[in-house]
């Protein structure tokens, strides 16, 4: 297997038959591309050349021409040390950027991608966005990272964050950073601010955060579209129970890791069974059955009128609610959390699952509760769970970064910025039924496009009721792509 690195050394050019014979370089290729915003990720980094217009080829050729590199890829020369060089090299083209401005040739960008997707087994639904899954995600190597991550703050000199007012660009809009609102309080929300969303996506909230400066807690802009307006979200809700039963654990026993933890009987490690809840990873030909029984088994710790009166405690929001299943029953009656360093029983079902009804909760509610986890460590007592600890939350970030759909990691390919961003950290759930499809996303990255670097983070949620399966989840991989780029180049804030 030829390397890039080697055809630079060598001296070296390659036909398209040569090329087309070694996958590892072609996968190394697509990977490349990828991150420049020249070719899919997800299923696409297969090592398959493929014929003349496939993603592959095209791609290599757009490259060599933004570049104005003389040989352009053709059957003679397909790679030679000057095409490898530049992949190598370069870490961003501009342009993406610049036409991602145009949201009608994103969309027509994203429909050809999944106009092309294969099914993806586990689920049974096309593999273009929702169920990409995290083989090949640019981040997969990173979710160990993410904790210390979330902790970091912008140290002023290196990497800062938003002023508390920010000018955004194109227009005369001055954005005000407020505190983050404490616990059972609506912060302010922006209803226009989110207006340039298409209207196929009917329910919306974004959260973006700041860093004041080096000692001050996490301060926000709240945007929506009906963000205070309960809906089914699916299973985007399923982080919800585990989030309360955390703080139930970490109330009584501190010291507690979720890590050490086992769901008995049988017995399960809680990652484990986190990460099945998450990623779908267990399951296949369309039966999502486990991970739904994993979510309603996370709802038998409380009574669920009690977890729908937490929530509302939380969020301040009171129109939500949360006494229903996810269609099955959950995976045990009677479970039990064991911490297995002490073997001390820490957390029991509920003796009875109490009122039952609906999930219906706002895109707010979501935002606000996936920031109150991945902003943990930067908010005050009065705007944190109560009593839970990072190293157990901890624990649903890991899993969280496993999530089945891909939404930021497409918005970030297509927008050509993987080569210049670092210490990512992207947490989500996806939601997905006859109703809609719905997402929730936390996001943290240092943005090194610029010089000092810039601290990016916020949570967004969207709701998209219209059209097919397939024209919902390509209309969310357009509106995640639009809320990403407007954030990077900061018309959104």
């Amino acid at each position: 297997m030829e390397t890039l690195e080697n055809i630079i050394e060598n001296n070296q050019s390659l036909t398209r038959s040569q090329l087309k014979a070694d996958k590892g370089l072609v996968l190394s290729i697509q990977i490349k591309l990828r991150n420049l915003g020249l070719y899919p990720g997800g299923q696409w980094i297969d090592g398959d050349l493929g014929i003349e217009n496939t993603f592959t080829w095209r791609g290599l050729t757009q490259f060599c021409q933004q570049l104005n590199l003389t040989d352009v890829p053709s059957d003679a020369v397909a790679i030679n040390p000057k095409i490898a060089s530049e992949l190598i090299e370069t870490k961003q083209l501009p342009f993406i950027l610049n036409q991602a401005k145009d949201t009608d040739f994103i969309l027509n960008k994203l429909t050809d991608i999944q106009n092309n997707s294969l099914v993806a087994a586990n689920i049974g639904v096309h593999n273009a966005f929702i169920a990409r899954t995290l083989r090949n995600s640019p981040f997969a190597s990173e979710i160990d990272n993410y904790p210390h991550y979330l902790a970091e703050k912008p140290d002023e000199i290196n990497v800062v964050s938003y002023g508390m007012n920010t000018a955004l660009m194109g227009s005369d809009k001055t954005v005000n950073f407020t505190d983050y609102p404490h616990r059972g309080i609506i912060p302010k929300i922006d209803s226009s601010g989110l207006d340039f969303l298409a209207s196929n996506i009917s329910h919306a909230c974004v959260c973006v955060g700041i860093f004041g400066d080096n000692n001050s807690p996490i301060k926000t802009h709240w945007l929506g579209r009906n963000a205070l307006s309960p809906q089914q979200f699916l299973s985007c809700t399923k982080f919800i129970g585990v989030l309360n039963a955390i703080e139930q654990i970490n109330s009584r026993f501190p010291g507690v890791n979720l890590d050490d933890c086992v769901i008995e009987s049988p017995k399960y490690k809680v990652l484990d069974l986190l990460i099945d809840m998450i990623s779908y990873r267990k399951e296949a030909y369309g039966l999502m059955e486990q991970s739904n029984q994993i979510g309603v088994l996370f709802k038998r710790f409380t009574q669920r009128q009690d977890l729908e009166a937490w929530i509302r405690e939380r969020t301040g929001n009171t129109k939500a609610e949360f006494c229903g299943s996810y269609g099955t029953p959950p995976l045990m009656t009677n479970p039990i959390i064991k911490d297995l360093s002490s073997n001390a029983t820490v957390l029991k079902s509920s003796s009875n699952e109490g009122k039952t009804g609906n999930n219906f909760v706002s895109p707010y509610d979501l935002v606000r509760l996936i920031t109150m986890l991945g902003w943990h460590l930067h908010l005050t007592q009065n705007t944190q769970f109560i009593g839970s600890r990072w190293k157990s939350l901890e624990t649903l970030v890991k899993a969280m970064g496993e999530d089945s759909a891909r939404y930021i990691d497409v918005a970030l390919e297509t927008l050509g910025v993987i080569n210049v961003i670092s210490r990512p950290v992207v947490i989500s759930k996806v939601g997905f039924g006859e109703s809609s499809c719905t997402y929730v996303a936390f996001v943290k990255l240092v943005d090194e496009r610029v010089k000092p670097a810039k601290l990016r983070t916020f949570a967004l949620a969207l709701r998209s009721p219209d059209g097919s399966f397939e024209t919902r989840d390509t209309h969310l991989a357009a509106a995640v792509t639009e809320i990403v780029r407007r954030i990077l180049t900061e018309e959104l804030a």
